[in-house]
């Protein structure tokens, strides 16, 4: 449904995707749109509502200037220089992709491990952020954040942090052939298939035709064999496709002339100083003499006729002796017989021709983990959001996961739950601390809290102390914090989408470290402002602008929160998943969906000019992007796939969005009301939360209606657990 209103009374325009407003929304929408700084327009999502200095569910683009109350109080990949093959035959760094925009075919692996095409976007996804290095068996050295997830041998994910030596990844192996096409090779199989027909037989070139009498081959429109850019490939009869290049050749006699001939060796003998094109080019060398030898036999028996003559009476009398015949004995035993142990999983067999098998086909077509390690650097990081298959190579030779998820999907169906999910509850809510409750311990040797602490301590505390006054034991608690829901709306839940599969999603953000930093920053922004505080709509509308004093300061702590909130819901799942393990049937994670910051400020491209785009409650939902919308406590969520739309800034809603305040709710509903919405749930129905009452809250159906232009639907989940605070 497109913009069902606009707001048109301050200097720029609110464009609103829904009907159901409150008048103090509207009043808040157009403070906002009264300051100077705001670029084009504002556009407020199907869930807006009230909140506190700027509105909820509100996209906010400005220019030079940030507003702290807007990004809020909970705040909540690969180095630029990482290179990523494509499909097109050529390579691409991240930082160039993302600087490029648009969308990019690169090469991913389907679910049965077979190489295919896919379209991708790219984007800067954090600054600063700490780093790890991680190098392969191959001396590719890959830096990237701690928690990014590479794919294992086996297809299961393990991220950066975890990985260990010799642990082996999903390899990609490609190649020119002869004729210089691109051939890939599938790891489920081995297989080598050239890629121009694995697009093919994947559909990306649509049906496939057939020609009455001939083959059916695929043209490359700009004859340059290693291009799979679909847009390059074209189906074609066989003859059709010969009488073509001859009618090509007749008519272009400069490809027949002494000087495309000089530029034609000179790039051949170019190839062949790359490593590609040196084996391609042995390769091909081997094939012509084997060829030539079959051939001519004739010819090729008296070109070798008196070869090996010097050494052949030596070499038989050598056999004949008994050195000779004891030698020979041992190399049969070694072949045949003698245990020998794999040097790389230790793997135990019988016979060197059994190991050189394992090796050639277990470790051979395998890229493993040489070391893991990380180190003193922090730097920005980019990342592909891949949709269709949630992974792409890297140039280094293995897959690796798109943008974080934080709904995972399980291998479990509806019928493998237990009647009862009390216990389940009760056993997350055991695990993952809520509401202020928080670890008993510091995970005092754990990597990640090193490096954020070394962030939080170098950048932020160390310029701001007054932050470590505003909470108390600061140190102890964010990082027993790291690890916990929180209160509110925050929630774990297990839900069953529309297959009957079981997920597990969770919501939640930086805690008591960023609601303390939001907080203080806030302040700092009116202080700044003093003598300009009463021009303006609204205080808490006070701002940074871009090059203050504390403008840069603001950015990082910014990041570190949202870094932070990142590391926390990663930690959490960890935890769900390793406690339900113990009352559910076994089963893998299989899928994971979205893992999204709704209340942060990112730097993006939008109407012609780059801007600081506030997202305070609501999502980004660029095309192609998976994204979550969850409803309410006894209502459906929805996995969502977002389709770019302009005016939106590519935003969607990041929830049902509030209905009503929390005291209204404690107000009208009580802990029966509570019991009766939320039936078929097994979750608390106590008066503790009945402000997170369905009734509190905006239909979630008809949020989704008046966003069906923003994103589409990929998965409705109902919960059958909910656990808060």
């Amino acid at each position: 449904m497109p913009i069902k209103m606009i707001l048109d009374k301050g200097k720029f325009p609110v464009k609103i995707y829904t009907d159901e407003v409150e008048s103090s929304t509207f009043e808040q929408l157009n403070n906002i749109a009264q300051l100077p700084f705001i670029h084009s327009h504002i556009a407020a999502m199907p869930d807006v509502h009230t909140g506190i200095g700027a509105t909820i569910g509100s996209v906010i683009p400005t220019k030079g200037a940030i507003i702290p109350a807007a990004v809020g109080v909970d705040i909540g990949c690969f180095i630029g220089e990482t290179k990523v093959p494509l499909i097109d035959g050529s390579t691409a760094t991240l930082e160039e992709l993302a600087e490029r925009g648009g969308e990019h075919w690169v090469y991913s692996i389907d679910p049965d491990q077979k190489i295919t095409g896919a379209k991708a976007t790219a984007k800067l996804t954090r600054k600063n952020a700490p780093l790890m290095k991680i190098i392969l068996d191959n001396d590719e050295e890959i830096l990237c954040t701690p928690d990014h997830q590479f794919m294992l041998r086996d297809g299961k994910w393990c991220e950066a942090k975890d990985l260990k030596p010799k642990a082996s990844l999903m390899p990609f192996y490609s190649r020119l052939d002869k004729d210089g096409y691109r051939i890939v090779r599938h790891p489920a199989t081995g297989a080598e298939q050239r890629f121009h027909w694995v697009l093919a037989r994947s559909g990306v070139l649509g049906n496939i035709p057939s020609f009455k009498g001939q083959k059916t081959v695929i043209h490359h429109i700009d004859f340059n064999e290693a291009n799979n850019h679909p847009d390059n490939l074209v189906f074609m009869g066989d003859r059709d496709h010969s009488a073509y290049h001859r009618s090509l050749v007749e008519r272009n006699t400069y490809w027949q002339s002494p000087e495309f001939e000089k530029k034609r060796k000179a790039a051949l003998a170019k190839k062949a100083q790359t490593k590609e094109g040196y084996n391609y080019f042995a390769k091909r060398g081997t094939e012509n003499i084997i060829r030539y030898m079959a051939e001519n036999p004739e010819h090729f028996k008296n070109a070798v006729a008196n070869n090996g003559k010097c050494g052949k009476a030596s070499l038989i009398a050598y056999n004949k002796s008994e050195k000779g015949r004891a030698k020979s004995r041992e190399n049969a035993q070694n072949l045949l017989q003698r245990e020998c142990q794999c040097p790389d999983c230790g793997e135990k067999f019988q016979g060197h021709l059994r190991l050189n098998s394992h090796k050639r086909w277990v470790h051979g077509y395998n890229h493993k983990i040489k070391s893991v390690e990380f180190i003193e650097r922090q730097e920005d990081v980019y990342c592909l959001t891949v949709p269709e298959y949630e992974n792409f190579a890297l140039s280094a030779g293995v897959f690796v996961h798109n943008c974080g998820m934080n709904a995972t999907r399980l291998s479990i169906k509806a019928n493998d739950l237990p009647d009862s999910l009390k216990q389940v509850r009760q056993a997350i809510e055991e695990a993952v601390p809520v509401g202020f409750s928080m670890h008993k311990s510091i995970y005092a040797k754990n990597s990640t809290i090193i490096a954020l602490n070394n962030i939080l301590e170098e950048q932020i505390l160390s310029k701001h102390p007054a932050i470590v006054k505003m909470m108390k034991n600061i140190h102890r608690t964010w990082t027993q914090q790291l690890g916990t829901l929180g209160g509110g709306n925050h929630f774990i839940e297990i839900c069953l989408d529309e297959n009957q599969n079981v997920w597990v999603m969770l919501h939640s953000g930086s805690r008591g470290i960023g609601n303390t930093i939001g907080r203080y920053f806030i302040r700092l922004a009116k202080k700044d402002m003093e003598k300009h505080i009463a021009q303006l709509p609204h205080r808490d509308l006070a701002y940074f602008t871009e090059g203050a004093e504390h403008f840069d300061d603001y950015v990082a702590a910014v990041h570190w929160a949202q870094e932070y909130a990142l590391f926390n819901r990663r930690e959490m799942m960890r935890l769900i998943i390793e406690t339900i393990r113990k009352s559910l049937p076994p089963f893998e994670v299989t899928k994971e969906a979205i893992s999204c910051h709704h209340n942060y400020v990112a730097v993006e491209d939008h109407f012609g000019e780059q801007v600081f785009l506030t997202r305070k409650g609501a999502i980004r939902a660029g095309e192609g992007e998976l994204g979550i919308i969850p409803g309410s406590m006894g209502t459906k969520s929805y996995i969502v796939r977002g389709k770019g739309n302009l005016d939106s800034f590519c935003s969607c809603s990041h929830g049902a969005g509030r209905r009503m305040s929390r005291r209204k709710a404690k107000s009208l509903f009580n802990s029966q009301d509570m019991e009766i919405q939320t039936q078929g749930v097994e979750c608390r129905k106590d008066k503790g939360v009945v402000d997170e009452i369905p009734g509190a809250y905006k239909d979630i159906d008809e949020v989704m209606e008046n966003q069906n232009d923003l994103v589409e639907v990929v998965h409705t989940l109902k919960q059958v657990v909910c656990v808060k605070g």
